[in-house]
């Protein structure tokens, strides 16, 4: 499964890849492949920004 997020003309694409590695894929195309430990750490530190935004009145949140 691929995922893709997009903010402020950013584009990250994320997907599981075997031995509980991740693959994040930038705008460039430069592929990053990370440890799930690292993975959780990128998540994490992007929902804080995330929510930082919304706190901000910068984004609005979308609910499906």
């Amino acid at each position: 499964m691929l995922d893709v997020l997009v903010y402020e003309n950013v584009l990250v694409a994320w997907r599981r890849r075997p031995f509980g590695r991740y693959e994040l894929i930038s705008r460039d195309g430069a592929e990053i492949l990370l440890t799930t430990a690292h993975a959780e750490m990128w998540a994490v530190g992007a929902f804080a920004v995330y929510l930082a935004l919304v706190d901000q009145g910068r984004i609005s949140p979308r609910m499906p």
